[in-house]
């Protein structure tokens, strides 16, 4: 057995975690969790996965795993660097009903203007029409008829001395502006192996909710030296936190496929399709308000 599988098994029974569970915890054949501990890495399926795997079970047994290379170098197979694939420079995190609303208001937009424009032209040759009708008689457009009994025709005239006021024509309310709240909106701003960040912006809150389907490691830090949660957690089990006076949090993540993560109460997907895999998130408040 080498040190660096002895210094793994020793800390996976410090925490009580058997190899059934570190195998649902990492996702990683129970087969290929004893080579590591037996120290036969090269029973793994490649250099790449023998770091990968050695890396997910040192987060499940809060083993460090940059100092853990670093200590165990010569055991452990060189590394490649692998090219990260690219990452569309804005990713927009939420989905709910209030955007097809709004995308419904924007493609009926065009129609609803179309429609007021031709209403307006309809009223004003309406109005041009009854001015050239009143002219065309010989009865000033201040003056109104109306029947009266016996079947003669009473003309109301304004009172002697009082000029005639020109009429004003009814102009149509014009509509109303709907001014659009952006959205919160989650940007993209580098990603360095299994870390991705991001910048919150258009948002009052910096809440958080993590869910559990599976038992995972749960790491949470400011960048600054302050821990808020370093620990393994159940499956079926919820942590909910509220950093709106942070400025940055890194979430950590053991086994990120046995997570669900909400921000703010928006549904977070992770960008990455690997077990153990960071988030930090750079909360930049609107300091107008």
């Amino acid at each position: 057995m080498s040190e660096l599988g002895l210094r793994l098994k020793n800390a996976r029974e410090e925490k009580k975690i058997t190899l059934d569970e570190l195998q649902n915890i990492t996702k990683i054949q129970k087969r290929y969790l004893q080579a590591i501990e037996e120290g036969k890495l090269e029973m793994l399926p490649g250099q790449f996965y023998a770091r990968a795997f050695v890396k997910s079970y040192s987060e499940a047994v809060g083993i460090d795993p940059e100092l853990l290379f670093e200590e165990h170098a010569s055991e452990l197979p060189a590394s490649n660097k692998q090219k990260v694939a690219e990452i569309p420079p804005r990713v927009q995190t939420r989905k709910t009903g209030g955007t097809k609303k709004t995308r419904r208001f924007l493609a009926l937009l065009p129609s609803v203007v179309a429609i007021v424009f031709i209403i307006s032209i309809f009223v004003g040759v309406w109005y041009f029409l009854q001015g050239n009708s009143a002219n065309n008689e010989g009865i000033p457009k201040n003056q109104v008829q109306s029947p009266v009994e016996g079947g003669r025709d009473n003309v109301a005239l304004n009172p002697p001395g009082e000029e005639d006021e020109p009429e004003e024509a009814e102009v149509p309310e014009e509509e109303e502006l709907i001014e659009e709240i952006p959205e919160q909106e989650l940007i993209v701003v580098e990603t360095k192996g299994n870390e991705t960040i991001y910048n919150l912006v258009n948002a009052n809150e910096f809440a958080f909710k993590v869910e559990l389907q599976g038992k995972s490691y749960v790491g949470i830090d400011n960048r600054k030296g302050k821990t808020f949660h370093a620990s393994n957690v159940d499956g079926g089990k919820s942590l909910t936190f509220d950093f709106s006076e942070e400025e940055t949090i890194q979430f950590n993540f053991g086994a990120s496929n046995n997570v669900n993560l909400f921000v703010n109460d928006i549904p977070f997907e992770f960008p990455q399709d690997i077990v153990h895999q960071k988030v930090t998130f750079h909360f930049q408040k609107d300091r107008s308000e």
